[in-house]
């Protein structure tokens, strides 16, 4: 855990003030919260309160401490989660109350790669997906891999991409957490290397309120020609996509949530103030401290500071 990302607020905030902490852990059960609340007890800080949301086995605990002391306990819960089974975080209250929401697709809001379904309907899964798995740890250049997996549906039918986005399906906790936002005020963006119309089809289903994407090139719009439509939506337009944002809203990045799993969604995960990976691939899990690993997307909803709407 060496490696992990230290969360703004190690910097931000005045290095010698106690600060009001929330401890936040999720499908902790009872033995779980048991070692949560000793490992409190054993750094000496100081527990003001604690709560559990039974039916999300969410666990919120209140504490006050510097903010090196909160990061070294932070970094200390994640192996501890690790051991137990449970998802944990730890945030400034004060920074609680996100303005804005960018989700990856793939893999984060839905349940597959959405290329890899794509190339199963046309009888290119291990190749398709040999390339994804490589692309998505970081192993190979996105764009290009992106590229290679496009020629190979050259000739195809069109249509895979409408057959695909009427059979994909969310990810557990995806509608409830997007339905959330928007009625928190938050602004919600899709931002996806997948395509057209499977990305739009999802974003006007949870209610997105945009969203960025690639698209496939057409001849005559009924078969595929194999090429990527420019420019191409990698991790920099992600990150940019967030950055334009940020600065539409008038907001700082960290009044940002970015949520993502792959090596692509790195750059936007660093640069906002609550990166999460979500079920990350090794390169995301070895430096992003906020991560989901056991729990469902349900357990960002008290991390954008809504709280009591899962409990």
């Amino acid at each position: 855990m060496t490696t992990l990302q230290a969360p703004f607020w190690t910097t931000s905030l005045p290095p010698e003030e106690q600060r009001p902490f929330i401890v936040d852990a999720f499908n902790a059960d009872e033995s779980g919260e048991q070692v949560l609340l000793e490992s409190i007890s054993r750094a000496g800080l100081t527990m003001t309160d604690a709560r559990r949301f039974y039916s999300a086995k969410h666990v919120e605990c209140h504490i006050n401490a510097k903010p090196l002391r909160a990061w070294q306990l932070f970094q200390q819960l994640i192996t501890v989660g690790e051991e137990y089974g449970f998802d944990v975080s730890i945030l400034p209250a004060t920074a609680l109350g996100a303005r804005l929401l960018v989700c990856d697709m793939d893999s984060t809001i839905v349940d597959s790669e959405t290329l890899d379904d794509m190339a199963v309907k046309a009888g290119l899964g291990d190749s398709v997906q040999q390339i994804t798995r490589r692309a998505m740890r970081g192993e190979l250049d996105f764009k290009q891999a992106l590229e290679a997996r496009v020629a190979m549906f050259k000739g195809m039918r069109a249509s895979l991409l409408e057959e695909v986005a009427a059979e994909v399906c969310c990810n557990p906790g995806a509608e409830m957490m997007i339905e959330q936002a928007k009625e928190n005020g938050i602004r919600t963006v899709l931002v996806s290397g997948g395509f057209e119309p499977i990305v739009s089809h999802v974003a006007n289903k949870l209610g997105f309120d945009r969203y960025v994407c690639n698209a496939m090139d057409t001849v005559e719009e009924k078969t595929l020609s194999g090429l990527v439509k420019t420019p191409i939506v990698d991790a920099e337009t992600k990150l940019k996509t967030l950055l334009e944002e940020c600065r539409s809203l008038a907001i700082e990045p960290d009044k940002a949530c970015c949520i993502g799993d792959g090596a692509n969604d790195l750059p936007m995960l660093q640069a906002a103030g609550l990166g999460i990976s979500y079920f990350g691939k090794p390169l995301l899990r070895s430096v992003v401290p906020y991560q989901i690993n056991v729990a469902d997307l349900k357990a960002v909803i008290p991390l954008l500071g809504i709280r009591g709407a899962v409990a």
